[in-house]
């Protein structure tokens, strides 16, 4: 037979199987989930953290670790029961929180006290550890060095706008987003936005000279402080208040230490704390007794419970305690906000826990000695 004739016949027996192997080949192949659907459906799934790094993580994500307590505190306002573990010891012997999650294990903090443990997290076995840190080439090198000692656990990175009040919108979004918790982080996102709003529209027209001066007072004699510009005291720059502290930027830390002749000197007509042993102590001790804050008794001790509401640590629930400081340094013209009710509500929504009244009434309203 003609060899052309015997190929052409050939030919429709043969493709039959050239497809059959070729559907054979494929269902070999991993597949990419690309839907919501085969993300459903796949165990793990890839993902791009806050600083462009690619990582496989699972695809339902139920134990979460933060190394900071900001990505910690940021993971219990969006996903409370996804939270694994504190970084420090709640102190409070009433937290303002329910005892499922005020009762979680304390691994460490990698950010300030450096007590972070890498056995812990691993015996732990959660499926993520989220890192709070800033975008540099250190950084990088770190993220990658903290990675390398867990192991298989994902190391997520999110950046350190969280820790700044005006800024931390995206990063709420993104773990809105990898906990699957996108309308708990949209709700966050559209309180921040309405207090902002609120503030700004506020002060943003107010005199220079008619702002008032404000001294944040840090550490129990309240001589330590930081000055405008400062992540510390972003609260006054955001409430249009003018810090007094002529005094030098501690990098990171903060807390530069000033002298009680340099507070007399600056004559801060209110005084803000985070501090409650200054904040008992402060209208009496005759060293303060002639600054004007003190005489008009203009200070205020920040809310505690369950986290400072103004500064260390450092957070998403910052926002609450911007608006405190609002309320604090301009009461007339914020005579509108109820702060009572704002509390309730974040309390709620956020802390996950319903105030009763006597502990309302013990946050806004902080026993002195006069």
């Amino acid at each position: 037979m003609n060899q052309k004739i015997y190929n052409i016949l050939l030919l429709p027996l043969l493709l039959p199987i050239v497809m059959l192997s070729g559907c054979v080949e494929n269902t070999n192949q991993q597949a990419v989930p690309t839907s919501s659907t085969e993300l459903q459906n796949s165990s793990t799934v890839q993902i791009t953290d806050m600083m462009g790094r690619q990582l496989t993580v699972p695809a339902e994500i139920s134990s979460v670790i933060g190394t900071s307590s900001p990505s910690a505190i940021l993971v219990y306002m969006l996903a409370p029961d996804k939270l694994a573990g504190w970084n420090s010891k709640q102190n409070f012997t009433q937290p303002f929180m329910d005892e499922n999650y005020s009762n979680l294990p304390v691994i460490g903090n990698w950010l300030g006290s450096k007590t972070g443990n890498y056995e812990t997290i691993i015996e732990m076995h959660p499926d993520i550890v989220i890192e709070s840190t800033a975008t540099d080439g250190e950084t990088n090198e770190a993220i990658e060095r903290r990675q390398e000692n867990l192991g298989s656990i994902p190391v997520v990175a999110i950046n350190d706008s969280i820790l700044f009040v005006t800024q931390s919108d995206s990063t709420i979004e993104y773990v809105g987003k990898l906990l699957n918790c996108e309308a708990q982080a949209k709700k966050l996102i559209e309180f921040r936005s309405s207090i902002l709003n609120e503030i700004n529209s506020t002060v943003k027209d107010i005199p220079e000279n008619e702002k008032v001066r404000v001294y944040y007072a840090e550490g129990p004699e309240g001589l330590m402080t930081d000055p405008s510009g400062s992540q510390h005291s972003q609260v006054i720059d955001i409430c249009g208040g003018i810090n007094v502290a002529d005094c030098p930027l501690t990098p990171v830390s903060g807390m530069t230490q000033v002298s009680i002749e340099q507070v007399m000197n600056w004559n801060p007509q209110i005084i803000i704390t985070s501090n409650p042993q200054f904040y008992a102590s402060v209208y009496s001790d005759t060293l303060w007794k002639s600054v004007d804050a003190v005489q008009n008794k203009r200070i205020y001790l920040a809310p505690q419970n369950p986290f400072c509401w103004i500064d260390r640590p450092q957070g998403p629930h910052l926002i609450l305690g911007t608006a405190w400081t609002a309320k604090m340094l301009y009461p007339d013209l914020f005579a509108d906000m109820d702060l009572s009710e704002l509390t309730r509500k974040f309390y709620s929504e956020f802390f996950h826990y319903d105030l009763k009244d006597e502990e309302l009434n013990t946050l806004l309203n902080p026993a002195t000695k006069t």
